[in-house]
């Protein structure tokens, strides 16, 4: 058998069930191979959004995503994806076809060195050498891949190299135990110290979903009677929006979620690295009187810029577990009470929080242009329970979170990096992961044009993608930054390159002309029937929504 065949073979054995890519010719032997492989081909018109749909099936699935690129050209149009799924520790296999080995030294056409492209983003990048070493090689990028913590991994294929015979039996890896338990001495100490505490926390970070752990979250937490708040700049839905003791994500500046926390005098911190900033800001997130408590499957995330008390290196859910058991053993009468009275307390406020956020919906209800905050709450009511939501938003990203109830059978998709262009890929494959749940992408008007050609491929799938655009006509995030930094332009109303005017673009032709149901909305009397229509279609499709074009806070 030549080695592509016998790669795709080993690929198949691994549980995969797609190839995403953007064909070219260097990947022709390659692709050759894959009739009657069992393999499906799903094809985007750049390779950007093919990487992004390839990210967005493995966040969703939890399994390996695979994408196959072209080249070096081809690669570096889907660097930035590569980039987000590093930061998400996403398990993805990259691949890329490389030329013909025996021309390497002349510089062809397209060539070029891939692995150092692609080795600060990935946990390996290799490029072939011989057809003897390529399916090992295989084994090693998607047994590293999946391995805590999970990850990007490259492998770049010289085209001469795909035909080749390859003598191996094309069988996958056998089964690995991935998931380290934790030491129990360790989860004893963690335990008494929570179990003691008088105001404790968690900051829930986007490696509890990458573990299928929020049911073992939740039941701490309930015990504990603990705040949970999402890490600064959480892309994750680790804890159930609807619960009385979500606190939201933590705004991405130290002295912002020092605030946030300060009241706390145990704090855990499980799946989270500690932390991603948005802005500089002077200070630590933590006081000193506080003690911290981290667990990760990752040994790199634990005390990474602040020291903790106790660091945990272990699979997350296992070590959620033990932990619940071990502090439901320490507490005692009056700290289970305590627990009791605080998750009431917390109820309660959160209760007040969320009519406080209903009423203000409500209240912009005749705005014209449409009020981002009306958008969210109508769609949030609109959505089904199980819902899978993929944002990029931008500038409406607070009110994504706010108005969409994100209960504990929904999911929650970001981008973690802010890279734009990742999300309209993205929503394929979370509903190729899913293709029983409504995926509904929120999505700003600027980010659509990063990635449009994601719409042609929703159409010749027909995905059930409903496309969301909150439509300002801008780079509204850019000149609430702009403000934000007290810029002398922002403040006399200047801001170059962010208006998306002269001409304004049409998304419903856009979206028309590949094959997407599409329609705009100007006036709120219109919206909700427009979101069912779309949301009722059994193809893709997209409402344009002008929102108010004022420039955010950004907050």
């Amino acid at each position: 058998m030549q080695v592509a065949a016998r790669l795709i073979e080993i690929l198949r054995g691994a549980g995969v069930d797609y190839l995403f890519g953007n064909p070219g010719t260097t990947e022709l032997p390659f692709l050759d191979a894959l009739d009657g492989s069992g393999l499906t081909y799903v094809v985007a018109l750049q390779e950007a959004t093919a990487a992004a749909a390839a990210d967005g099936y493995a966040q969703a699935s939890g399994r390996l995503g695979v994408v196959n690129l072209h080249v070096a050209p081809g690669l570096a149009n889907a660097l930035s994806i590569v980039h987000n799924a590093s930061r998400a520790k996403t398990p993805l296999l990259v691949t890329a076809g490389q030329q013909d080995s025996r021309l390497l030294l002349d510089a062809p056409i397209l060539a070029g060195d891939m692995v150092k492209m692609t080795e600060g983003l990935t946990k390996w990048s290799y490029e072939l050498r011989n057809a003897a070493e390529a399916p090992s090689a295989l084994r090693r990028a998607i047994h590293l891949a999946l391995a805590p913590p999970t990850g990007p991994v490259f492998l770049a294929l010289p085209m001469d190299l795909m035909t080749e015979p390859c003598d191996d039996r094309g069988a996958a890896r056998g089964p690995v135990a991935l998931r380290p338990t934790a030491e129990p001495e360790a989860i004893a100490r963690a335990g008494s110290l929570l179990a003691r505490a008088k105001a404790p926390a968690i900051v829930a970070g986007d490696g509890v979903a990458r573990a299928g752990a929020q049911a073992e979250l939740v039941a701490l937490a309930e015990t504990l009677g603990a705040a949970v708040h999402g890490e600064p700049i959480h892309r994750r839905l680790s804890f159930p929006g609807d619960h009385a003791l979500w606190r939201g994500g933590l705004y991405p500046t130290s002295t912002a979620t020092a605030k946030a926390l300060e009241r706390f005098d145990v704090i855990l911190v499980v799946g989270a690295n500690v932390f991603t900033w948005l802005f500089h800001a002077p200070g630590a997130p933590f006081g000193a009187a506080q003690t911290i408590i981290q667990i990760d499957d990752d040994a790199r995330e634990i005390g990474r810029s602040y020291p903790v008390a106790l660091g945990i290196v272990a699979g997350v859910r296992g070590a959620l577990s033990d932990l619940h058991e071990a502090v439901a053993k320490r507490q005692d009468d009056a700290a289970r009470g305590a627990a009791r009275e605080r998750l009431v307390t917390l109820g309660r406020g959160r209760d007040e929080h969320v009519r406080r956020l209903a009423a203000a919906a409500d209240a912009s209800a005749e705005r014209v242009p449409i009020a981002p905050e009306y958008l969210m709450g109508m769609l949030g009511t609109l959505l089904p329970p199980d819902a899978l939501v993929v944002d990029e938003s931008a500038s409406s990203l607070s009110h994504v979170l706010r108005h969409l109830p994100f209960r504990a059978g929904s999911d929650f998709f970001g981008s973690k990096t802010g890279t734009l262009g990742w999300a309209m890929g993205a929503a394929l494959g979370v509903q190729l992961a899913h293709p029983r749940r409504r995926v509904v992408a929120t999505i700003g008007d600027g980010s659509v044009m990063y990635a449009p050609q994601a719409l042609w491929t929703a159409a010749h799938y027909t995905l059930p993608v409903t496309y969301v655009v909150a439509n300002n006509a801008s780079y509204a995030i850019l000149k609430s930054g702009m403000l934000a930094f007290g810029l002398p332009g922002a403040k006399r109303g200047v801001f170059p390159g962010m208006d998306l005017v002269s001409p304004e673009i049409d998304y419903v032709a856009l979206a028309r002309s590949m094959g997407v149901l599409a329609e705009r909305v100007d006036k709120p009397a219109a919206l909700r029937e427009a979101l069912l229509r779309a949301l009722d279609h059994p193809g893709p499709a997209l409402v344009d929504v002008a929102i108010d074009r004022a420039v955010p806070t950004m907050r």
